[in-house]
């Protein structure tokens, strides 16, 4: 299935997840289907510092803010069915600041209830904290002088309750142990491309190939059958006839990033720049970054089925595991003959893990199998690595970075469970997506049972 708007528009939900480039299982039960998501308690994710500090533990015990040094203030922010962008610009706006001054560590899902820090300007954040509607709550916990990014996290922890499946726990555990053995591809997310309208790629490679009337005609009216009836038509509409004024009247008021841009469009209506730069600057990244995470994830698809994850060659990259089993990928290693055995010793000691490149425009694809197999993605998808250079809108440009090919150290417990639901608790390393292990749990058949959207029929989620 190719990257474009028309592949798009024909998306059918038994082609959601090749179509963002995940392929396969690396565990052989069966599956206990169900559904996650449904209610916002169902999915709970916070925040464990480098430093041991534990975002929910702090958030629920109330300690008491610490004046100290340093020109920026760490806070918790629990928030309620928002994504982490668009909860740093209500936050920004709310404070008066620029939306890239609100530092964290990462993206945080949506359907969610998550508690995850964040650093503001000191001196913008009351001590008594921020509160904004029922969805964004900030209590400040210390003064720093160090802003907050990926290198600050140790790792994310998940309560999860899986919905309507048919629950076998000692099923559940054999898979459990059948992953630990046999390791869980890293593949990016579901959520990292959209399950409905999984459009970030396209408007990434549109981007990347300098043709950014397409990529924001894209962005706001390419449609998908799987999205719900009230966008989809608007987005429809839109493309038919392309009247920016009469389709803003139409377009529901939460797609409020595409009634910035149109906005912007009838007032400046060949600035296709400017209409992009509306978006917040992570989101603007994460499209082209999402061209690189598609290539991962095909690329891993191959991997998988050659049943290779933790199947070192010589050519491989791999790299050391650190605290929490926190990849350190400055300290990469290429497998040579002279180091196979002693590398093969220490995957299986899960003391190093197999990395492949994230392409990026600065990227060394290892001489390999696996390396052919990222070259085989990107030839797929019309990508080279120096199209991540990006002229027309630099601040999107990605130099690449190595991801691990399997979920380094990763736990997870089995809290309650009752006939058709089962409370599991995760943690994971950085980057790396607790859907990804629930589907190997779940293997249901229908994508939106990972978003909270599934058919009323139970045979159908398996």
């Amino acid at each position: 299935m190719d990257l474009s708007v028309e592949s798009l528009s024909r998306l059918d939900k038994l082609m959601v997840e090749k179509f963002i480039g995940i392929e396969g299982y690396a565990s052989s039960s069966t599956g206990i289907g169900g559904v996650i998501k449904e209610k916002p308690d169902d999915f709970k994710t916070w925040e464990i510092l480098m430093n041991g500090l534990d975002a929910r533990r702090i958030y629920e015990t109330g300690r008491e803010y610490r004046v100290g040094y340093g020109d920026l203030t760490l806070c918790v922010l629990k928030k309620i069915g928002i994504d982490t962008i668009r909860a740093s610009t209500i936050i920004s706006r709310a404070l008066g600041v620029k939306p890239k001054m609100i530092g964290f560590c990462g993206i945080k899902d949506k359907m969610s209830i998550s508690w995850q820090f964040i650093t503001t300007p000191r001196g913008t954040m009351s001590p008594d904290g921020l509160k904004i509607d029922e969805i964004i709550d900030i209590k400040p916990v210390e003064d720093t002088g160090s802003k907050l990014t990926s290198r600050s996290l140790l790792k994310n922890v998940f309560e999860i309750k899986i919905r309507r499946a048919r629950v076998d726990v000692d099923e559940v555990k054999r898979c459990i142990e059948e992953l630990k053995v046999h390791g869980v591809p890293n593949f990016y997310g579901h959520q990292r491309f959209g399950i409905t309208r999984p459009i970030t790629a396209i408007v990434g490679k549109l981007i990347m190939e300098d043709r950014l009337e397409e990529a924001v005609k894209a962005f706001l009216s390419a449609y998908s059958p799987l999205e719900g009836e009230e966008n989809r038509s608007a987005r429809m509409n839109l493309r038919e006839n392309w009247n920016l004024e009469d389709s803003l009247s139409t377009f529901p008021k939460s797609l409020r990033y595409e009634r910035e841009i149109m906005k912007y469009l009838m007032q400046k209506p060949e600035d296709y720049v400017g209409a992009l730069r509306t978006l917040p600057i992570r989101l603007r990244r994460l499209m082209v970054e999402s061209v690189a995470a598609l290539a991962f994830n095909k690329a891993l698809s191959r991997i998988l089925a050659e049943r290779k994850l933790i199947e070192p060659e010589i050519g491989d990259y791999v790299i050391p595991l650190g605290l929490g089993g926190k990849p350190e990928k400055d300290r990469c290693v290429q497998v040579r003959s002279e180091n196979l055995e002693t590398v093969k010793k220490l995957i299986k000691m899960r003391r190093l893990v197999i990395a492949l490149p994230v392409p990026g425009y600065l990227s060394n694809i290892p001489k390999s199998w696996k390396g052919e197999a990222l070259r085989k993605a990107l030839e797929e998808l019309g990508v080279e690595p120096s199209m991540f250079r990006v002229r027309s809108l630099p601040e999107t440009s990605t130099r690449g970075t190595l991801r691990p090919i399997i979920i380094p150290r990763w736990d997870i417990e089995i809290l309650s469970h009752g006939e058709d639901e089962l409370l599991l608790k995760l943690s994971l390393p950085p980057g790396s997506y607790a859907t990804i292990i629930l589907r190997e749990i779940m293997k249901s058949a229908d994508p939106l049972a990972y978003i909270g959207k599934a058919p009323d029929n139970l045979e159908e989620l398996g």
